[in-house]
Order: C-alpha cells, then structure tokens, then sequence
C-alpha cells in the first residue's frame, strides 16, 4: 500500500493518521445524499455528494475505484505492473521514458519540495526503509550510523533528472542506479483531486471527496452548511477532534507524527515516522501534526510532511511568509496545543 492506514465508521472518517474527522450534522433534516466508501490501495476512502448521483452509490463507488485504480497503476511502490514500480526496480543510469502521468506528478511534487526547502524529499524511500516504516521489516533497533549514510548518498532533489525530448517524450536519468522515487507522501491528496476533478466535470456542485487524511470539498453539506472536518486530538486515543475546520471549497489534508513509530527495545527510545531527509533521522522535535488548506489536495499533501518535519515554529514562520494556511499541534507539557498562521483563520469560523 501506498496510502496510510485509517480508520472509517459509519457517522465519520477518523482519520488514524492523526489527520481528521468528517464532522456530521446528524441531527438536521437532510435531503438524500449519494455516498461512496470503501478501502483502497491500503486506506479507506469516503465521498459524498449532497444531492443524488446519477446511478446511485454504485455507480459513484465504480466512479471512485476507477479513479484510484488509475492513480495506483502509476505511483504504487508494491503492484509490479504500476509504472513507479518498474521505474524503481530499472537500475539503469541512462534515460528512462516515463508517461506524462507519472512526469507530472513529479514536476508537482519538486515544486512544492523546493518551496519548502526539500524538507519533503521524493528520494527519501532509502530511509524510511532503513529506519523500519517501509515495505522493510519493522526494526527492534536504531540503525548505525554507517547504515544512515549510506543510505543517505541515495537521497536529494540531485539524484535525478526530468528532461523531455524533441518529441515530446517524457525521461527520467538517475544519478545512481540504487535511486528510488517514492511518492506515498501525495497519494492521498491524488485521489482525493482526481474523484473532484471528475465530479466537477460532472456538473457536481456539492460534494465532499476525501481519501484517508486529504480532502477536497465544494459547495455544502447534506443540510445547506459548509463542509466540517475535524483535527484530530493527538493527545487522546480515541479519535476526539481537536479543532473543526470548515474547509469552503479548498483542500485540506493533515500528516501526523504520533501513531507510526518503533520503539528500540534497547534503549526504549520512540522513534517517529517522519524522517528528516538532511539529518537522516526521524524528527525529534514535540510537533504532533501539520494541516495545510489549500486549492488541491495534491498541494496539501505534497507540503504537510515537509512542514512536520520542519516543526510547528518553522512551518508556521514559512507559512506566514508564503501567505498558506497551515495548523500544528504541539505537546507541550502533557497537554496538545494548536496554533495557526493568518491564512488559516478564515477557516475557523464555522466553530462559532
């Protein structure tokens, strides 16, 4: 699987991840929604339309499938016939031709790295392999610093170019031939885009479309209200939501730090999931977890890990200069506390 494992009822998506919750108005009449949920690609999705979809569920569930059937053939690590996975696995040094897809979604994802100062790391697989939260075996003990390096000459934004020919034809040169792209990091976010994008076409005016931790909303919910979505508490196991949000038509997605982690049996260390592609270590700082609001769900996605492994003081001085709507939660003595740059406040009336 590509995408992080979640948790879904039946009355809201809790987001396991530390991410959100969908925050349901239960209580008022509603007119007949369509919706849509299942698991896919290792996490579950959920989408809902306020008014009825043409053909019904069924046909908005075949909707969503082929969408992420279509994302998964591209970027998936773990299907042998996805074009990531064969990319991954040539060890040649010379030109690759990869499809358009697959270029563009790498385009995405070193624009947003380099806003961001490559704090997230398409190249970063080695690691996050090494330090047991890849398709490798968990570890019962931190890795020696012998084993960081090297697999730290695998990782940065250098280990790899994008070139097109005359043609048109897409390629792909690696630096070395152990260069592995992973892209786990937007899969979410590619989903929940590519259902919208359909549904727009569509001529859909309300809808929420959410896949694991991203979601892209439009227009209200079943009763008229804007979209609620909710942070979840980090500091409780039970799902409670931290903070509601109202999205109002723009994306939104949360990476967490708190749920995925090893501990050494040695030393009794916890070691968090987010790795620092520079130092070669999980992050060791108290921030819990980062949302980012944002026109895509592929943006958000593609900067909320960065952002948490910069830590809430630099994610939140970076957003403030970029003007982007961000919200970290920190533990700070025992206790989960939120703070916020500018952009994200107008998101926040909908708790009044």
């Amino acid at each position: 699987m590509f995408f992080k494992n979640k948790f879904l009822n039946k009355l809201a998506i809790v987001c396991a991840g530390g991410v959100f919750t969908l925050v349901s108005g239960c209580s008022d009449p509603t007119p007949v929604p369509t919706t849509a949920s299942g698991k896919t690609m290792g996490t579950f999705y959920f989408v809902e339309t306020s008014e009825p979809f043409a053909g019904g569920s069924e046909a908005l569930q075949n909707l969503c499938e082929q969408e992420y059937s279509r994302i998964s053939s591209l970027i998936s690590t773990f299907d042998k016939n996805a074009e990531l996975y064969k990319l991954d696995d040539n060890k040649s040094t010379d030109p690759i031709e990869i499809s358009a897809g697959l270029t563009n979604i790498i385009k995405g994802c070193l624009k947003q790295s380099k806003r961001i100062d490559f704090a997230m790391d398409v190249t970063v697989g080695p690691l996050v392999n090494l330090w047991g939260f890849g398709k490798d075996k968990r570890l019962s003990k931190e890795p020696d610093e012998q084993a960081i390096l090297q697999a730290k000459k695998l990782v940065g934004p250098d280990k790899f170019s994008l070139s097109t020919d005359n043609n048109g034809n897409n390629f792909i040169t690696k630096a070395l031939p152990e260069v592995r792209i992973d892209l786990a990091t937007v899969g979410e976010g590619l989903g929940a885009d590519a259902v919208a994008e359909v549904l727009n076409a569509k001529g859909v005016k309300n809808y929420l479309s959410s896949v694991a931790g991203a979601s892209r909303s439009a227009g209200t919910n079943p009763q008229g209200k804007p979209w609620r979505i909710g942070i979840e508490d980090p500091s409780t196991p039970d799902h409670k939501v931290f903070q509601a949000v109202c999205p109002l038509g723009m994306a939104m997605s949360t990476a967490g730090s708190y749920r995925n982690y090893f501990k050494d049996e040695q030393s009794g260390r916890i070691y968090s999931h987010a790795i620092d592609p520079k130092t070669g270590r999980p992050v060791d700082h108290t921030t819990m977890s980062v949302t980012v609001i944002a026109p895509t769900a592929f943006e958000t996605d593609a900067l909320d890990t960065g952002l948490l492994v910069m830590g809430a003081d630099r994610a939140l001085e970076w957003a403030e200069r970029e003007g982007v709507a961000v919200y970290t939660i920190e533990m700070k003595d025992g206790k989960a506390v939120g703070r916020y740059s500018s952009a994200f406040k107008p998101y926040l009336e909908c708790r009044k």
